[in-house]
């Protein structure tokens, strides 16, 4: 299956945000979800029009919906597909910005891209589905009109939660205000789930899960019935062309509730 997934694309330009550094265990963490566009290439390769790809690492805050605007304002994104690997993040953040990426019909998946360099010097860029969508990112995984998800990637879920009480949950005291907010956020993202042609399964799975327990790895059956994945592998119908540039593409840098793992 990875191998039928790979796909080598160019790099063509933009991410939203900078590196924050380290979380833990070595893994880095952005400020706020960067964007990044791959543009399918040769186009004399591609047997129809030649597809964007635009991948979407790092967790999701409030301000990612305008950094996706941004984004979107310098690619033509319509019918693009976005390649999602994220920790999750703002609930408010992630509803907003899964409403932006339905309007422009695109598709969504689980993976990241992987640069590589090849023995005649050239820089080749292939995607990998050995990747993960946590928490918020499931919800905004069914804003794709189209969705799709490898064996190899991962889906996990968990209740939302205050931000500034995540960590110390259990213990924590709460006002009646805070837990009226986290009650509004919960039937926003009912209505969102609904919306995006969703299933009520995915809310109760999430709900069950509280935030001082691990998160909860969605099984294969979960995802069809859930209706995260609704295609077939979309990657392979039209062929592996594996496009290549003989020196790293340029990368130009732009840069209360919440689904984040901890």
């Amino acid at each position: 299956m990875i191998g039928r997934f790979l796909l080598g694309l160019v790099l063509a330009s933009a991410s939203c945000a900078t590196l924050a550094g380290d979380r833990n265990a070595g893994n880095v963490m952005f400020v706020s979800m960067a964007f990044e566009a791959h543009g399918e290439a040769p186009a004399r390769i591609c047997e129809q029009p030649c597809r964007m790809w635009v991948t979407g690492a790092g967790p999701i805050t409030e301000r990612t919906p305008q950094d996706f605007k941004l984004f979107a304002d310098k690619h033509n994104l319509r019918g693009a597909t976005l390649v999602l690997d994220s920790e999750g993040g703002s609930v408010v953040g992630a509803i907003e910005l899964g409403r932006a990426v339905r309007s422009l019909e695109m598709t969504t998946t689980v993976g990241k891209a992987v640069q590589t360099r090849q023995a005649d010097g050239t820089i080749a860029t292939t995607f990998t589905p050995r990747a993960s969508c946590q928490s918020m990112c499931v919800f905004l995984m069914l804003a794709g009109s189209q969705r799709y998800v490898a064996p190899e990637a991962r889906l996990l879920v968990h209740q939302i939660w205050l931000t500034d009480k995540t960590k110390g949950s259990k213990t924590h005291s709460y006002t009646a205000d805070e837990l009226a907010l986290v009650e509004r956020d919960i039937g926003k993202l009912v209505r969102y789930t609904i919306e995006m042609g969703g299933d009520a399964e995915l809310i109760e799975a999430a709900l069950q899960v509280p935030p001082w327990e691990a998160l909860r790895r969605l099984s294969s059956d979960e995802i069809q019935r859930m209706k995260l994945s609704t295609a077939d592998d979309f990657f392979t119908g039209r062929g592996a062309a594996v496009a290549q540039s003989p020196r790293p593409a340029p990368v130009a840098s732009s840069s209360q509730l919440s689904g984040k793992a901890q």
